[in-house]
């Protein structure tokens, strides 16, 4: 049973970095540990403060994820590696982040700075202080306080409800507190609902702050022109007081003015990205966009917008008595926001010491940007068994260079509510978005297929893809409110403009969803999964999915992955209790008509290879849970019954059984589906039958692209390659074939010269 274990930070910063706040994502096999308080991280022979949240637990309720905040010392440009023990170490150190309430007042303070908060039913506001020498809070007099402003210029202001702000997390390390309510008008009106999640860190001076907005109106479209997080200063510059504006991709261009006549502006719009050069994969880092306002011998403040150029556009003034960041500047078209979409914004608040370098400020900034972060060995995964048997005993290079290429050479979008997504141009010239682009929506589950990558490779930005993706399909591609209960909750289909199309269950997803949960401890992403899973059980109580053939196999076989996923995730019997049924069909569907035969023209029934693998692909997931028999021959039989009818005499699987549909593009789902047979049987005829579609796809180059940006639809598109679902749709069949293939011995590293 696993102990203890190493992690290591690589080498990023030239600065020395002292008591940084870092974060770890541990998986743990069952049984190893129960208690959390068990835990401990160590930078040789000395324990390092920590506080622990449990994400997820096995069935016998000892931790399956552990997701742990720390304060570690890094050194300027070397890799740091630190230790981590299932046994308790002393108790973290007193005075660190916390959330204090007193007489109904509630604040967040980190030893060295606080920031007050505003009461249930008040406008949100957020005031600001320092402790001056160790001792007492100097409170500025400043006010922060979001707003949006509608096509009309109507003004609506955040307004915290009768609720009142909620702990997250207590601390000591990283303390959370988290407040929801409306918009207001000054007449009353209220439009737009938000979330403001507020995290302060131990020993350190800023705050960082996500603003949710989410269109939960009766309106199916809302024009937005301008939406802004100000803070507003107690007190006018004096003449000598400085203010500064700054952005970066390589080095940081800074324009600084002086005294406190005029306003400091600066933006990024699509110009900007069109013709900016930057190498950089914009997922890990793109630059930096930040606004300073100080007075020399008092005081400043200091706000970054997390990836701004990536959710553009954005714009910062600077003027004698305020800063504001504009996460949706009014100099830009309106906004159509659309009903159900919601959208996070993140922003570093850093009030400091009128004499703070700026130089120190953009350090701050940028490390904002790219934070380090902890890698894992890939041993680690694979021992905690958390995920898909995706570990080859022999790597072969053709195969990993392939899934690289695909991960990083796609399609990406820049625009507030396009980051993490991306159009599909096949989708978008077969007309299906009537001359607009389809977006994926994240299709095939792009942020598990990333964590996938990352937990093999260790790379950071794999870790980096997740996470933009998994954000975008949590708030964009999931409808969070609408009147029709079969859209509520559920991830809408790759479609014009992310939501005009509907939701159907071989379209929802939720692994990549509770990775986003397990490695950054956001029950948002949790939330937005289960609500996908309420959504699927309404959705599956359709007539045509009530009976063995009146569908595709894969409609209710992606149904099935999700709701065995949230069953892992949760032990709620319920999730199960559905798969039993689908599974029941599927016995049925084979029994009745010899196989998983879908309706296709009014006069037939086919085999459609792709989806009867995604089918035998979900049963496979139920036999893990399981170890029924049954199911296991189930699959070997959809697998036999591929075999003798859609296979080509070119050894490669036609798309559909129809003489009319027969070319080859059955996809790679059957080469997972015909992993599994292997497992199940040890028979290589398996593999056997898929290595020439394997061998195919690795010899043909993925598309690279042309690399040309272009302004459409609101949206900088970069032309790196194919879409997102190319890498989602590819990896795990790839990584299941390979593993699988290797063992049968029938795929090794000189098999690229014609010796496999």
């Amino acid at each position: 049973m696993t102990l203890h274990g190493e992690m290591v930070f690589p080498k990023l910063s030239r600065f020395d970095r002292n008591q940084e706040p870092c974060s770890l994502a541990l998986p743990l096999p069952a049984g190893a540990l129960n208690n959390p308080e068990n835990f401990s991280i160590w930078d040789g022979d000395r324990a390092l403060p920590c506080q622990t949240t449990v994400t997820s637990r096995w069935p016998d309720q000892s931790v399956r994820w552990l997701y742990v905040d720390f304060l570690a010392n890094l050194p300027g440009l070397k890799e740091k590696r630190l230790s981590w023990r299932l046994e308790p170490s002393k108790p973290p150190q007193e005075g660190g982040a916390a959330v204090a309430v007193a007489d109904g007042a509630v604040r967040l303070e980190s030893g060295v700075a606080t920031l007050h908060l505003s009461s249930p039913g008040d406008i949100l506001e957020l005031r600001t202080g320092l402790v001056v020498d160790g001792a007492s809070e100097r409170l500025l007099g400043d006010c922060h306080h979001p707003f949006w402003e509608d096509d009309s210029g109507t003004v609506w202001k955040a307004v915290l409800d009768q609720e009142g702000w909620q702990v997250v997390s207590p601390g000591p390390i990283h303390a959370i507190v988290q407040g929801r309510g409306k918009h207001q008008s000054e007449d009353g009106r209220c439009c737009f609902d938000f979330q403001l999640r507020l995290h302060v860190y131990a020993g350190k001076p800023w705050f960082q702050a996500e603003y949710r907005l989410l269109h939960a109106e009766e309106e199916a479209e809302l024009l937005v022109r301008r939406i802004a997080w100000r803070w507003q200063a107690a007190r006018l510059l004096s003449s000598a007081g400085q203010r500064a504006v700054a952005r970066s991709n390589y080095r940081t261009q800074t324009r600084e003015l002086s005294g406190n006549d005029g306003v400091l502006e600066q933006k990024i719009d699509a110009d900007w990205l069109l013709f900016e050069s930057n190498e950089q994969m914009p997922e890990t880092h793109y630059g930096t966009f930040w606004g300073d306002w100080r007075e020399p011998g008092q005081f400043g403040l200091c706000l970054t917008v997390f990836q701004a150029q990536q959710n553009y556009p954005k714009a910062l003034r600077v003027g004698a008595d305020f800063l504001e960041a504009d996460l949706y500047p009014a100099s830009a078209a309106p906004l159509v926001w659309r009903q159900g979409i919601a959208r996070t914004q993140r922003l570093l608040l850093y009030p400091h010491a009128g004499d703070l370098p700026l130089a120190d400020a953009n350090i701050r900034s940028l490390q904002y940007q790219m934070p380090d972060r902890p890698v894992l060995p890939a041993s680690c995964y694979q021992q905690a068994d958390v995920l898909e048997n995706v570990w080859m005993n022999t790597s072969y290079q053709p195969l990993e260079a392939y899934l690289i290429q695909l991960a990083d050479r796609r399609l990406r979008a820049y625009g507030m509510l396009h980051w993490g997504d991306a159009p599909d141009m096949d989708y978008t010239t077969q007309g299906r978005g009537r001359g607009k682009f389809v977006w994926c929506n994240n299709e095939y589950d792009m942020p598990h297929a990333a964590m996938l990558m990352y937990a093999r490779n260790g790379e950071r930005r794999m870790l980096d893809y997740l996470l933009v993706a998994g954000e975008h399909q949590m708030d964009v591609d999931v409808c969070h409110y609408s009147p029709n209960p079969h859209r509520q909750g559920a991830q809408l289909i790759h479609s014009a403009d992310h939501v005009s199309g509907g939701a159907t269950p071989s379209h929802q997803w939720v692994e990549g969803l509770l990775d986003l949960y397990h490695v950054t401890a956001n029950r948002d992403a949790l939330e937005t999964a289960l609500g996908i899973g309420e959504n699927l059980l309404l959705q599956l109580q359709q007539p045509s999915l009530q009976q063995p053939g009146g569908s595709s196999a894969r409609e209710t076989g992606w149904a099935l992955r999700s709701l065995l996923a949230l069953y892992r995730e949760t032990g709620e019997q319920r999730w199960l209790a559905e798969s039993k049924k689908i599974v029941q069909q599927f016995h049925v569907w084979q029994e009745e008509f010899g196989a998983w035969l879908s309706p296709y023209t009014n006069h037939t029934l086919i085999r459609v290879p792709f989806m009867i693998a995604v089918a035998a692909s979900s049963l496979m997931r139920y036999y893990w849970l399981t170890n029924d028999a049954a199911v296991g021959e189930l699959v070997v039989k959809a697998m036999d019954d591929l075999l003798a009818h859609t296979l080509g005499h070119d050894g490669r699987f036609f798309y559909k059984e129809l003489p009319s549909l027969q070319q080859r593009g059955a996809g790679l789902y059957v080469l997972e589906s015909l992993a599994y047979a292997w497992d199940l049987t040890r028979d290589a005829k398996y593999i056997r039958a898929g290595m020439p579609q394997l061998l195919a796809t690795l010899a043909a180059a993925p598309n690279y692209g042309s690399g040309a940006k272009s302004e459409q639809e609101n949206a900088v598109i970069w032309d790196r390659g194919a879409s997102p679902k190319a890498f989602a749709m590819y990896s795990m069949p790839l990584l299941m074939f390979g593993r699988a293939a290797v063992e049968a011995g029938l795929l090794a590293d000189d098999s690229a010269s014609g010796n496999a």
